[in-house]
């Protein structure tokens, strides 16, 4: 017997640590050496072109977090900018994600009606949300409806053409199998199609949550009043950069905190794939 199998469960859960602090050291020891070149070696103006004003430093940074906590921006407090960052996000996805799931299955099923959309809905994805911008204002003016329209716009295609993708993945026997017990559409698309079309859709779904998280700064370039897209532009027409980086850090921290809540979702609800 090993000495890792005659280990009790404490000792077990201490090397276990252990290891991954030793995984964690060498990202941690680059971050820590680019902190310290940052605050002590950029200000000197080692950065050719730029100056050493404009690049902030560390502790500039902490100190800008600390004023935007206590005093807020703009009138607004910081957790009222990220919190309206956050609705605009979730309103436009989830919008995207009741109409577009659906569609795409229905899309996907019925390749007669996809021969129709789908080469519209295509042609449109790769196409930048800042391009839809001047468009959506001339349309829906600089109201809130136009920045959740410019998100919604980005994740529906996404998640249409992934659950369609995700259909048409469906292997043709599961289709034969439901013909044979004489399943009705709604039953098929329902009962067969949709458990094997999930593992894509849901990363349709992780990819479009994403983009929608990373396009809300471009949607608050529509004469927005608060939110994080609107703290960052504001702050850098001042050349306010230590706030500009506090606020693209807390989009940063916001996208992986809500990644990992769709990840933990995802393992839950297809804790059968890979099994």
């Amino acid at each position: 017997m090993s000495a890792t199998e005659r280990a009790s469960p404490r000792e077990m859960g201490r090397l276990r640590w252990s290891g991954l602090g030793w995984k964690a050291l060498p990202p941690l020891s680059v971050v820590v050496l680019a902190l310290l070149v940052w605050e002590y070696l950029i200000p000197r103006g080692i950065v050719p072109g730029v100056k050493a004003q404009y690049l902030g430093t560390p502790s500039g940074v902490w100190a800008a977090g600390v004023e935007l906590m206590n005093e807020g921006y703009g009138g607004h407090s910081l957790f009222a900018h990220v919190r309206a960052s956050l609705f605009r996000t979730a309103t436009g996805f989830a919008i995207a994600a009741c109409i577009g799931v659906p569609l795409g299955i229905v899309l996907g099923y019925n390749k007669r009606a996809g021969a129709f959309l789908l080469p519209i809905f295509g042609f449109l994805r790769p196409i930048p949300a800042l391009a839809f911008i001047p468009i959506v204002v001339i349309w829906f003016g600089i109201g809130e409806f136009a920045k959740v329209f410019v998100i919604f716009m980005t994740a529906f295609l996404y998640v249409l053409l992934g659950s369609v993708s995700g259909v048409r993945s469906v292997p043709n026997d599961y289709f034969r199998l439901g013909r044979t017990y004489h399943l009705s559409t709604f039953t098929t698309l329902f009962r067969v199609v949709l458990p094997s079309a999930l593992p894509e859709i849901f990363v349709s779904l992780r990819t479009a949550m994403a983009l929608s998280w990373a396009v809300v700064v471009a949607s608050e370039l529509i004469a927005a009043q608060v939110g994080l897209g609107y703290l960052i532009q504001s702050a850098s027409q001042v050349y306010a950069i230590n706030k500009v980086y506090v606020g693209v850090a807390l989009i940063g921290l916001v996208g992986v905190t809500i990644d990992m809540v769709f990840l933990v979702i995802e393992r839950r609800m297809l804790h059968w794939v890979g099994r």
